[in-house]
């Protein structure tokens, strides 16, 4: 009987080794399979928030779960479940050259002038760490478009609503912002925002073609086939050094918007970027950011001219934060095309007049 015990025994461990080494690789695999699943559903989700909120401005919760939730068998042993990593990326620059704003009332020439103007944006981008697993991609969603990446070729996931980045003679840029970092296999929230106003300028070529570079991990072809395919005005698209070049149809003229959206903790806030000819007229300005949005943090400025002093012509206005911050009259020299960004305004204290 001793005998016997032992030998029924030794074959119980010789079964419960032989369906821990089986049944529980069996188990992990399909707990990452399914979240590996439910997870690029959510970061379609996560793409088509980041499209609706640059359209309507309202923003949109989504969530992202981070890890598998493997079974838990009784007698087996499980491991812990392993975690995935979802991050925003360092900034890097967006650029459009060659534009300037198409001149009439209510012109943006002043900074729109066929100077390059420059944005930091990120990618937002998943990772996850299986343990069976081995085929699951990595994600990045750059200028509102997701991708998939497997091992050294990647796939475009598109949403059935995303923003084109140039739609006949439309440009939209998406400038995302916001130090994204979580790790583990829980549940993260993420809310996308939309911090600007997204005023629209309409711009056409300055001397060269207008060119957008734009920071990616994909291909030209993927470029040229997928994200701008059939696109009329696109002449041609490169890729060299992680920056898609984009050169548009010189003789069109295209309306340009350009969103900035946060999908994390500390981001930057637009800032104050230079002075609109708000009326058309000689004197009337109002302070717009490089986003083109007016400022609404500003003082009033009273613009004097032919040395009568009792009688403002008209006014204009600056950041309240502007230094110097001298006491008394100001005297300002407004010079056309002359941005904050090239130069900065200035004034002194009006003794004896303005010269």
């Amino acid at each position: 009987m001793q005998i016997g015990a032992i030998l029924l025994f030794g074959f119980l461990v010789v079964a419960l080794a032989t369906a821990q080494a089986g049944l529980v690789p069996a188990d992990i695999s399909r707990a990452e399979l399914d979240h590996s699943q439910r997870v690029a559903d959510q970061l379609i989700a996560l793409e088509t928030a980041v499209f609706e909120t640059s359209v309507t401005g309202r923003p949109q919760p989504t969530t992202l779960d981070l890890g598998p939730d493997y079974p838990d068998r009784l007698p087996f042993i499980y491991p812990p479940p392993a975690a995935g990593t979802f991050t925003t990326t360092t900034p890097a620059t967006l650029a459009v050259d060659n534009a300037a704003a198409v001149t009439d009332t209510g012109s943006f020439d002043t900074y729109w002038n066929g100077t390059t103007r420059s944005y930091h944006t990120r990618a937002i981008t998943y990772a996850p760490t299986y343990r069976e697993l081995d085929s699951a991609p990595r994600y990045r969603i750059e200028h509102g478009v997701l991708a998939a990446r497997h091992g050294t070729a990647s796939r475009i996931e598109m949403a059935e609503n995303r923003q084109p980045i140039v739609d006949d003679t439309e440009i939209t840029l998406l400038a995302v912002d916001g130090e994204l970092a979580a790790t583990g296999i829980d549940t993260e929230s993420v809310v996308v925002e939309r911090v600007t106003e997204s005023t629209p300028v309409d711009i056409e070529a300055s001397g060269d073609p207008i060119r957008l570079r734009l920071p990616t991990q994909l291909s030209a072809a993927k470029w040229r086939n997928t994200i701008l395919d059939g696109q009329p005005n696109v002449d041609s698209v490169t890729v060299t050094a992680d920056v898609a070049t984009v050169t548009l149809d010189p003789t069109e003229t295209y309306e340009l918007t350009i969103h900035k959206l946060t999908v994390g903790p500390n981001p930057t806030e637009p800032s104050a970027a230079y002075l609109r000819n708000a009326s058309g007229g000689e004197y009337t300005f109002d302070v717009r950011t490089s986003y083109n949005d007016p400022v609404d943090d500003a003082t009033t400025i009273w613009l004097y001219t032919d040395s009568d002093y009792d009688d403002p012509e008209t006014s204009f206005t600056y950041l309240t934060q502007s230094q110097p911050q001298p006491t008394g009259e100001r005297c300002y020299t407004l010079q056309k095309g002359v941005t904050d960004a090239d130069a900065p305004e200035t004034y002194e204290p009006a003794v004896g007049g303005c010269g």
